[in-house]
């Protein structure tokens, strides 16, 4: 591989099998110059976008201080560490651009607040934490301090790149999802122990069925009839959280629950309530 063009000392342009593509790296440029090779060992990222998004790339790099690019790249390596699959690509340009309009805005003193950071501290706390690093390495390199808020944004960047939504549907399915949470705490007056592991496969259901209302999308009805209606009755008090739950879910979003989607709410809610005080017999 050998350097095309450079655009800053960590990000270069290089021809792999004809096509151009941007290849990243911490001083991968450094004393080099255009025709030279690049040394593998300082390849941290090569970018298979398409045109477009490479174009967009390129508008950006230019306008960045070279420190934003390395954020957000440490930023994204944390990240991955999280998933089993590396994040969607779209990450690098959504992410950079949005710290680095968030350096300008704070430099500026435009404080822009996250409506939502109470849900997204909740109910993604390790994309959370991530986001208190990044902004950690925004102090370090620009001597700024960013509100939490802006690791709440970070955060909800990553939770995009996994689940492979818009930033506004991420937004929806967070604020669904809380609200649903909300209507189980309040329908049994608990105080639901995030730490159980009952407590996170519920919210990794929550926030799959709230991607799937929201992309209007529903389970395929598989159930027997006969087993929600066990169900029902073993677990009476969880069946009428349910029942509110999708009296929320009609009003608001216009869906009516599927049998499977009852029968899943039930169970998960009947081991939350069971891992936490004993309510259901």
């Amino acid at each position: 591989m050998k350097i095309t063009k450079i655009l800053n000392n960590n990000v270069v342009i290089s021809k792999i099998n004809g096509e151009e593509r941007i290849v990243m790296g911490v001083g991968i440029a450094f004393g080099k110059k255009n025709g030279h090779a690049l040394e593998k060992d300082k390849i941290d990222k090569v970018f298979r976008m398409t045109s477009a998004e490479q174009e967009r790339m390129l508008v950006l790099i230019k306008e960045l201080d070279d420190d934003v690019l390395l954020i957000s790249r440490e930023i994204i390596v944390e990240a991955n560490k999280l998933y089993k699959e590396p994040l969607s690509e779209s990450i690098y340009i959504a992410l950079t651009d949005h710290i680095n309009y968030a350096i300008k805005r704070h430099k500026e003193g435009t404080i822009i607040n996250n409506p939502l950071l109470y849900e997204i501290q909740r109910l993604y706390p390790q994309e959370f934490n991530i986001g208190l690093f990044g902004i950690e390495k925004v102090a370090e390199h620009f001597e700024l301090e960013l509100p939490k808020d802006e690791a709440g944004f970070i955060a909800m960047h990553i939770v995009n790149a996994n689940m492979n939504e818009s930033i506004s549907n991420v937004y929806e399915i967070t604020k669904i999802t809380q609200s649903i949470v909300n209507l189980v705490r309040y329908h049994f007056n608990l105080d639901v122990s995030e730490e159980e592991l009952s407590y996170a496969r519920f919210i990794t259901h929550l926030k799959f069925f709230s991607q799937r209302l929201i992309n209007f999308e529903s389970l395929e009805e598989v159930m027997d009839v006969s087993l929600l209606s066990t169900l029902q009755k073993k677990y009476s008090e969880s069946n009428r959280c349910v029942d509110k739950i999708g009296d929320f879910l009609q009003r608001n979003y216009n869906h009516e629950l599927s049998n499977d989607e009852r029968v899943y709410l039930i169970l998960h809610i009947a081991r939350l309530i069971k891992s936490n005080v004993s309510v259901d017999n």
